[in-house]
């Protein structure tokens, strides 16, 4: 899980937990500060604010006015980009022994879902998946929970599809790479 991806998290999750959040609340909050701290090029509380920009010009967070102090709150856009780093923050549930299968996870989802389509191939990465051919991802793991979560997350009913198989061809190959 990158950094980034965690820094928008937190941002998304204290917009939300707030309901409506002001700069102030965001730029002054401990645990912000700290995960944005480190950086030579900006103060902590600048960059805070340029990603909350961010996700306001991507629409994960609507901007608007109170008492003349710009205020934030989540939108549906950005509660589902928070549900989806949920999820991939769940992970697998990795059994002390394997039960000798082979799950595969396919997926059609359409040009014009192409942001879904990256995001699922990013879970999927770092969750440890591997590449089996194309459109195709392996793992020896039961991935059923999280297959069910991202169906549900990135609203992928039929085209998300999980398989389950036996054997697969080069076994030995992944059985090295996976220490089984």
């Amino acid at each position: 899980m990158s950094r980034n991806s965690n820094k928008t998290a937190e941002i998304l999750r204290l917009i939300q937990t707030k309901k409506v959040a002001t700069l102030g609340d965001l730029s002054s909050n401990k645990a912000l500060k700290e995960l944005y701290a480190g950086s030579k090029r900006a103060t902590p509380r600048r960059r805070i604010i340029d990603t909350v920009s961010l996700l306001a010009r991507q629409g994960y967070v609507s901007v608007g006015l109170l008492d003349n102090e710009k205020v934030f709150k989540i939108t549906e856009k950005g509660k589902d980009r928070l549900k989806a780093h949920q999820v991939s923050e769940e992970g697998l549930n990795i059994p002390e022994r394997w039960d000798g299968r082979w799950y595969l996870i396919t997926f059609d989802i359409p040009e014009t879902k192409k942001v879904v389509r990256n995001q699922l191939i990013l879970t999927l990465k770092r969750h440890g998946f591997v590449n089996y051919a194309k459109g195709l991802w392996l793992i020896p793991y039961n991935p059923s929970r999280m297959v069910t979560s991202l169906r549900k997350q990135l609203k992928l009913k039929t085209e998300l599809k999980l398989i389950i198989a036996q054997s697969i061809d080069y076994e030995a190959k992944y059985r090295k790479h996976w220490d089984i």
